[in-house]
């Protein structure tokens, strides 16, 4: 592994001498996407080794955010669980008070709690491929839109952050039939409005948003649709064969590595709309979308082309294109810069609170 990683920062460095790198990236990016690409397995790991060194990474997140001990993470998240599904809730905390803040993190909640306290409801699940990673990988993210949305636009919100089983061991269509689950538990257990739930997810965890709507849509038309959808670097279709870029950690080996554990290489599958979300007849009705997609991703022609057939069929979309970025541009700041991931933070902020204003319309009429 270590002479893999030592041959890409050899090339990521000649080509960033030659010029040939997107503009504007730094080199110590460059060299984070390389340990990505290692770390997302396919070329010289399999699914366990990937999953191993995603946590190990993980944890030097949550070490770099404060939230490493389990003790950390108790005073923003709360673990939840209903019928098929389980997860962590994480209300409201004061961030702009700190004296506030002390008090807000000292509290305890329970499962009965979920959707109180918070204008908006954050329906957030996470990325990995279908294969690693956990509901509170992304807990700094969380953190961060819930203090630009007090700060900016005096709103209050909660995220709950599904925690469904990975694949292989749970392959499709488990991890749905677990999203499915926690969205009707939210919707028709906590009585929490749908005009005022935003879905939000990864890579993965965007294609699981996705599919967690049309199948709301198709056969549970009577819960109610989210208002809204934050999607990052959106999976949405089990891949054929990838056009590898030098500049993104996701590759075609990485690729085929989730699909083949998420679906066990099913035809019937591939083509599923559950599956690949846009294999669907048609996305109408489906909620409003904020999508956001790294200029140098791997990913880029798919989710372009759901993006022009969503908008054919009547689904408004609101589409951040960042060039020179990679996958999940937005949540990693070791590849992006903490610039480019604050003014991601902020439109993800402003998408939220519009949405508030027009249910705060339809309320009052």
């Amino acid at each position: 592994m270590a002479m893999f990683f030592s041959a890409n920062i050899l090339r990521t460095t000649i080509r960033k001498i030659a010029g040939r790198t997107p503009k504007g990236q730094a080199l110590h990016e460059g060299f984070m996407i390389q340990l990505l690409r290692i770390v997302m397995g396919g070329s010289i790991l399999n699914v366990a080794q990937s999953r191993g060194l995603m946590n190990l990474c993980n944890s030097v997140v949550h070490l770099k955010t404060g939230t490493f001990l389990q003790s950390s993470k108790d005073k923003w998240a709360t673990p939840v669980k209903g019928q098929g599904w389980k997860g962590f809730w994480i209300p409201f905390k004061n961030q702009v008070n700190k004296d506030q803040l002390k008090k807000d993190l000292s509290k305890k909640h329970s499962v009965a709690d979920i959707g109180s306290e918070c204008d908006i409801v954050m329906f957030a699940i996470h990325g990995g491929g279908m294969v690693k990673g956990d509901a509170l990988m992304f807990l700094s993210s969380y953190r961060a839109w819930m203090k630009v949305l007090q700060q900016k636009h005096n709103l209050k919100i909660g995220v709950l952050s599904v925690e469904y089983t990975l694949s292989p061991e749970g392959p499709f269509p488990t991890a749905l039939n677990e999203c499915v689950a926690a969205y009707k538990y939210l919707i028709e257990h906590q009585g929490v409005d749908p005009r005022r739930v935003v879905m939000c997810g990864d890579s993965a965890g965007g294609n699981l948003c996705l599919t967690t709507a049309l199948k709301i849509r198709d056969a549970y038309p009577g819960v109610g649709l989210p208002a809204g959808q934050v999607l990052f670097s959106p999976w949405v279709m089990c891949p054929k064969p990838l056009k590898d870029n030098p500049d993104d950690y996701i590759t075609n080996e990485g690729g085929a590595l989730y699909v083949e554990a998420y679906t066990h290489n099913q035809a019937k599958v591939h083509t599923s709309p559950y599956a690949s979300p846009i294999q669907a007849a048609t996305l109408a009705g489906m909620p409003r979308m904020q999508i956001f997609i790294g200029g140098v991703e791997t990913l880029r022609p798919s989710i372009e082309r759901f993006i022009t057939k969503a908008t054919a069929e009547g689904v408004k979309i609101e589409s951040h294109l960042k060039e020179g970025k990679a996958h999940d541009y937005p949540l990693i700041e070791e590849i992006s810069g903490s610039k480019v991931v604050r003014e991601s933070q902020e439109l993800v902020a402003k998408f939220v609170a519009r949405i508030r204003d027009d249910y705060i319309g339809v309320v009052e009429v």
